[in-house]
């Protein structure tokens, strides 16, 4: 405090005892309420001032600067997570693998994270990602580990448009027949992210892919079984279509993990989930409000995966981010609209952009999937999504509950909505930060 100013009155709440309790130094305080920033009091015109050092207001601002600050000098990704397909092709003298990289990939690997200012940078950038993926895709052949003896571009890519996959051939030499290959990733793990990768393999005289998901660190194996003949006769050439072979039970369960994960290490989808279930006042109103973001992010999720809706990421990012300091904002100043009728609409609304950033470079990886397989995935990446949320917001839901029916000095709804308050200026915070990363 900076200055308490207190008038001798024998009736003030300050008093001075009359048994030369005030000779001894000592006050006896009946009673101070603080009501708000700054009181003023009046009693028989002498006058209580409680100044604070300094305002929430400016200490939000200042936060606000800080994480601009941070924003600028240290980027954080609010989703570290990314999408690639590997298309792998088992000769007899060689491994093909044409890996499809997300360029979220390649700037994080190679730019810190960060977009270029100029085009003319990418072609350099994607040419030493090559060197990159020689060392992080990894390869054993009959159980020994072969290096990668070329890892080119497949045509000449200047600057990737929109959320569309760099394709590199990365060709591995081998000196025996091929019985079991072994492939494994650990991109992006030395940085923190994670890389999913879409895994079709092949033996080149075969017709059929099998496809499959590959995780970081988890090898996947593939058992060749060559025909008697010796020579190359039979085999598909590499640039001939082929079909894809799908087992719907495995599909459903890799592309249901993959959707826990992917919200999970979603930062920017957990916060906006979390300020949505900050407003809820009970079962029901929470049952409404995340249907209404369910349904708006599984429309733009399917209709992007079937090529029928996209938008640029240059405008989904932004948006995400927006969406959370808008509904944490509302959270705080306006907790009468953040409920109801309006509130489902903010809901869905944003939802419509949330299902454009969880499809990102799903689509893409997973191009080439037959009807069947690619509605499955579909459904279990879905699925995946929700039971990732449920993660979140069950366990936040059920603290406010608690928060309600708490026995505690402060009464119940009031501790509720100060924890409803606490945790929209923190979400607002992080979305603010987000912003600033997304519009650079």
């Amino acid at each position: 405090m900076d200055s308490v100013r207190v008038a001798s009155n024998p009736s003030h709440p300050f008093r001075r005892d009359s048994n030369s309790a005030f000779r001894r130094g000592e006050w006896k305080i009946t009673h101070l309420r603080v009501a708000a920033k700054r009181v003023a009091r009046k009693s028989d015109g002498n006058t209580i001032v409680i100044r604070f050092m300094a305002s929430s207001g400016k200490c939000i601002l200042a936060a606000i600067a800080a994480l601009v600050v941070l924003a600028l000098a240290a980027p954080l990704s609010a989703h570290p997570m990314v999408e690639n397909a590997l298309d792998v092709v088992i000769e007899r003298g060689r491994i093909v693998i044409d890996a499809r990289i997300s360029p979220e990939q390649i700037l994080a690997a190679e730019w810190n994270g960060q977009t270029p200012q100029r085009e003319s940078q990418w072609p350099e950038l994607i040419r030493m990602h090559a060197r990159y993926l020689r060392k992080h895709l990894r390869v054993k052949v009959n159980g020994a580990l072969v290096e990668a003896a070329v890892a080119a571009l497949v045509e000449p890519v200047s600057a990737p448009s929109g959320s569309s996959l760099v394709v590199y051939r990365l060709e591995y030499s081998v000196a025996s027949l091929p019985t079991k290959v072994e492939v494994q990733q650990d991109l992006l793990y030395e940085f923190g992210w994670t890389a999913t990768c879409i895994l079709r393999v092949r033996q080149s005289t075969q017709s059929t892919f099998e496809t499959g998901m590959l995780p970081p660190n988890k090898p996947a194996t593939f058992e060749c079984d060559w025909p008697a003949e010796s020579s190359s006769n039979g085999s598909r050439p590499l640039d001939l279509p082929v079909q894809t072979s799908v087992s719907v039970g495995s599909t459903i369960r890799a592309y249901t993990l993959h959707g826990i994960m992917h919200i999970l290490t979603g930062y920017d989808h957990l916060l906006f989930v979390s300020a949505l279930v900050l407003a809820a006042t009970g079962i029901w109103d929470l049952i409404k409000v995340v249907s209404a973001f369910t349904l708006a992010h599984t429309l733009t999720l399917t209709l992007s995966v079937f090529n029928i809706v996209t938008l640029s990421e240059r405008i989904v990012e932004p948006m995400i981010a927006a969406s959370i300091v808008f509904v944490a904002v509302q959270n705080v100043f306006w907790p009468e609209r953040s409920r109801g009728c309006t509130r489902l609409g903010v809901a869905f609304a944003f939802g419509l952009f949330h299902g454009l950033g969880f499809a990102g470079g799903l689509r893409d990886a997973m191009a080439g999937m037959p009807g069947i397989a690619l509605w499955a995935a579909l459904l279990a990446f879905s699925l995946g999504v929700e039971l990732g949320h449920q993660v979140v917001v069950i366990p936040l839901y059920g603290a406010l509950h608690a928060a309600k029916h708490a026995n505690a000095e402060i009464p119940r709804m009031a501790l509720a909505a100060r924890v409803r308050q606490v945790c929209s200026v923190g979400i607002c915070l992080a979305g603010i930060y987000f912003l600033t990363q997304a519009v650079r």
